[in-house]
């Protein structure tokens, strides 16, 4: 069996969850018997493809491509649409939701859908318009469906009930990078927060949340991981809090972001919408207790690997934080759970669940 990857989210993303999600399941199919993956694309930034064998990631590549994102775009859709007419493969899966590929595609299509946050969010997003359009084509074009747990599924079936039967669960499959931790000069004591501030994710009202446990003069301070730099209006509302000396932004490599895991006091999730939730998963294998929203899918991956809260009140989660924060004995559960947690996302359950949806299509 051969499988075709394309290129798209190793075009537009350097780090990110799809293209870790991607990067790991090509990895993982590539150790099983008969079967056969590839990534096509030229050339990429993207750091989990930066030894994988792309013709262009070479001095030649980076003087041609380097941070041009729109013409790395284009020429990895034009060689994605060459392979795709070549048709040397059995199971086309795309990476993102562009239609680049249906006038050409003569093999089965198996897509990911990772969450339905532009149908539940239009207004949050300026392409929403056309990322629902295309994501609405390619689910009904699909001959199958792979959702990530069964809150997505859920939400794809709100928008999408004719497709029920093409639609499969596939949970996120876990693997810890063979890497060092990095060290950097991290305050003794900290929350931890990773990955986006805006909106659904609910920095804002974290942050006030946790404002009061930052002042007491105990130490405590907040790191954020990615996200990008704080902005003018996070700045303003950070000071405002009177915490803007308490709070850290660290744009992370994989060897930082698991240096900030280890070390953290708390992880805090305190999102409104996820269609899985990857950095629970990355929490629980770096021994991070975990605090987050009892909403979406973090219930159905963190079990009882998480103590919850309400994202929407900030009581809830001050309370929820400083009981971890205090209580040894709890945090300690919290981390011998989360190792347990973590035996049922393996890379190999995800690459053998995926396989049998690849199976049933052929």
């Amino acid at each position: 069996m051969k499988i075709l990857f394309d290129h798209q989210k190793f075009s537009l993303q350097r780090y990110g969850g799809i293209s870790r999600y991607f990067a790991g399941l090509n990895e993982g199919l590539n150790r099983q018997p008969g079967v056969g993956s590839h990534i096509c694309a030229l050339y990429s930034e993207n750091e989990y493809l930066k030894d994988y064998d792309l013709p262009f990631n070479n001095a030649l590549g980076h003087r041609l491509f380097r941070h041009h994102r729109n013409r790395i775009i284009r020429w990895n859709t034009r060689y994605c649409s060459w392979k795709i007419k070549a048709g040397k493969f059995d199971i086309f899966h795309p990476t993102y939701y562009d239609t680049y590929f249906l006038d050409v595609l003569r093999k089965p299509l198996i897509i990911t859908v990772h969450d339905m946050i532009h149908e539940l969010f239009p207004g949050l997003f300026p392409d929403a318009e056309q990322i629902i359009a295309q994501k609405k084509q390619l689910i009904e074009q699909a001959n199958a469906i792979i959702a990530i747990s069964q809150h997505t599924k859920a939400d794809i079936l709100k928008f999408f009930p004719q497709v029920a039967d093409k639609i499969s669960v596939v949970y996120h499959g876990y693997m810890q990078a063979d890497i060092a931790a990095a060290t950097l000069n991290l305050p003794a004591h900290y929350l931890l927060f990773v990955g986006e501030r805006w909106h659904y994710k609910n920095f804002k009202l974290f942050a006030q949340a946790v404002a009061p446990l930052l002042t007491t003069g105990q130490g405590l301070q907040l790191v954020c991981a990615g996200g990008g730099p704080f902005g003018n209006d996070e700045q303003l509302h950070l000071q405002q809090l009177g915490i803007w000396k308490k709070c850290r932004q660290i744009s992370a490599s994989e060897a930082e972001l698991k240096q900030l895991y280890r070390q953290a006091s708390v992880f805090v999730f305190p999102s409104l919408q996820e269609g899985f939730g990857l950095p629970l998963l990355e929490a629980f294998g770096n021994n991070c207790p975990v605090v987050c929203s009892k909403t979406t899918s973090l219930p159905e991956v963190a079990a009882n690997a998480a103590l919850y809260f309400d994202p929407e009140d900030e009581f809830s989660i001050a309370e929820a934080v400083s009981k971890v924060l205090q209580d040894k004995a709890l945090r300690q559960n919290l981390i011998n759970a989360g190792a347990e947690r973590l035996e049922q996302f393996t890379v190999k359950r995800c690459v053998t669940d995926t396989l049998g949806v690849y199976s049933s299509v052929l």
